[in-house]
């Protein structure tokens, strides 16, 4: 399991994306506003491609470089696909600088805008384990209407966890937090195990790699 302590973890990068957008809804609740992209902005990612490519050249390139060159050609396109697409690189670019930033300085504990302090689930054992190794937790038990926005939060960080390390080990962990979702929905892993290989037997599974190309 990757220690999301640890200097560049991106776990704690994405954790503290998932705080700071948890924050960001509780302030703001959910907001929709007009793209403002298009063909208007393709001279400016031009001119940013332009410029890291010349500092990758003089051996200058720098962060600021990569990530404006992403921003732009975000801003350049105004097909939703293409859009979605080109965000989604954006923000990854702007996760490895925050490692980046972990790596060269240490990881700093991220504090959401309305000032909460940051907090977690953990499994049921964690606050013992930390004891024992002579910490001094401090935990609360979480109303049942808050598991389900934890449980989404531990979710991306455990499969974030498994696609940064591709570790199988880490799948263990995706399962309890799927576990525990089903036992939102009163199911046991019996019952949920039964769900999947219902629908397996229906629709089948993943093994024959299939790949099913998308219309245009």
């Amino acid at each position: 399991m990757e220690n999301e302590h640890a200097p560049g973890s991106l776990a704690r990068a994405l954790a503290d994306v998932a705080a700071e957008r948890e924050a960001q809804d509780r302030m703001w609740g959910v907001q929709e506003f007009p793209d403002g992209t298009g063909p208007g902005f393709t001279a400016r990612a031009e001119e940013a491609k332009q410029e890291c490519a010349a500092a990758w050249a003089r051996g200058e390139l720098t962060w600021r470089h990569i990530l404006t060159e992403e921003f732009y050609e975000s801003l350049a396109e105004s097909d939703p696909r293409s859009l979605r697409n080109e965000l989604v690189q954006t923000a990854a670019v702007a996760l490895k600088w925050v490692q980046s930033l972990d790596r060269r300085h240490g990881a700093t504990v991220h504090q959401t805008r309305d000032g909460r302090r940051p907090e977690k689930l953990v499994r049921d054992r964690i606050p013992e384990i930390i004891r024992d190794a002579g910490g001094s937790p401090e935990t609360r038990a979480a109303t049942r209407e808050e598991q389900a926005a934890l449980l989404r939060n531990k979710l991306y960080e455990e499969a974030g966890e498994y696609l940064a390390t591709n570790d199988p080990a880490e799948l263990a962990d995706l399962l309890e937090v799927l576990h525990a979702f089903a036992a939102l929905h009163g199911l046991t892993p019996e019952q949920l195990e039964e769900q999947r290989a219902a629908k397996a037997a229906e629709r089948g599974a993943f093994s024959k790699r299939l790949v099913l190309r998308l219309p245009h």
